[in-house]
């Protein structure tokens, strides 16, 4: 690891170039949803602008979130604030359960079908389609999704919120084993394109083992890391894994190739979090406080991330 933390974030933010608007849906998800869903606008571009995004890309991009029902604006004189809508909230609340959760280890060998309508294309079935394809479901043919271990009630979270609840049909299925041939594991690997996810999460661990150990040569964390440049490395973490972990379908451990990364890259992340996060929410909350005069108290849901944060770190 360079010298210092922020020569760390100067040499990432060197090699890789940031989209505005992922990122900033990475600071409202992490940063922002947490200290109850709010901000005005010159907050949000005073967070993000040592990461590279100028005051027109912030207002693009928060325009199109607006747009595409993530966020709510109102115009309050020559300021603007950004409220996350319900639907906001509930896009962050299934993120966090997938960029957060370590994805069940254990599997009964029950896979879950969802059988969309034989109609045309529709806009509410593309989105059923995309966002079952976002939980991790892969389509096995025309109209036919599966996964071996979905999150407990995401289907039908997803099928209730778009109001199809009557056009689906959920079924649970297990291998014939009489009728047993490919192995399942195989068919995995090919399906959801594991080879190349996995070597993603060895990049990942590349690139942030040197910041892990950077931050274990501090005797306090908490107190001996500045509030920003804990906020940006942290965003930077969040940021690189949610970019890889959103991509994995959480399959369980006997479907995984062995040597699977993708706990590594969870558990390293979590070490990282948990050393960041006290000094990351300091300069988060000093930035909301600096516009608003006031912000919520931090939701418990908070510390349940990465398996639990209220440890001696914090």
């Amino acid at each position: 690891m360079p010298a210092t933390l922020d020569h760390w974030i100067a040499d990432t933010l060197a090699i890789e170039r940031l989209n505005a608007q992922s990122l900033i849906v990475t600071v409202l998800g992490d940063a922002i949803a947490p200290f109850g869903g709010h901000t005005w606008l010159k907050s949000l571009m005073r967070l993000v602008e040592p990461l590279g995004l100028n005051d027109r890309l912030v207002r693009t991009s928060v325009f199109r979130l607006a747009a595409e029902g993530w966020l709510l604006a109102n115009r309050r004189g020559r300021r603007s604030e950004y409220r996350l809508t319900p639907q906001g909230f509930s896009r962050f609340e299934q993120a966090h359960h997938r960029i957060y959760t370590l994805a069940a280890q254990q599997w009964d060998g029950q896979w879950t079908l969802v059988l969309l309508p034989p109609a045309e294309a529709s806009p509410a079935r593309q989105q059923l389609r995309r966002e079952l394809e976002w939980e991790g479901f892969v389509a096995l043919g025309t109209g036919v999704l599966a996964h071996p271990a979905p999150r407990p009630d995401a289907v039908g979270g997803i099928v209730d919120r778009l109001g199809m609840r009557e056009q689906v049909f959920v079924l649970s299925a297990r291998e014939a084993v009489p009728l047993r041939g490919r192995p399942l594991g195989e068919f995995a690997r090919d399906a959801w394109s594991l080879t190349a996810l996995a070597a993603d999460y060895d990049r990942f661990i590349g690139r942030f083992s040197p910041l892990l150990q950077g931050l274990q040569g501090l005797a306090d964390p908490a107190q001996d890391l500045a509030p920003e440049p804990a906020f940006l490395a942290r965003t930077l973490l969040v940021h690189e894994f949610r970019r890889v972990q959103l991509r994995d379908p959480q399959l369980p451990q006997a479907l995984l190739p062995g040597q699977w990364p993708g706990l590594a890259a969870y558990r390293l992340s979590g070490e990282i979090y948990r050393r960041l996060y006290p000094a990351a929410n300091r300069h988060v909350l000093a930035v909301l406080e600096a516009e608003s005069g006031f912000v919520p108290p931090l939701t418990p849901y908070f510390y349940q991330r990465f398996g639990g944060l209220l440890n001696d770190l914090a």
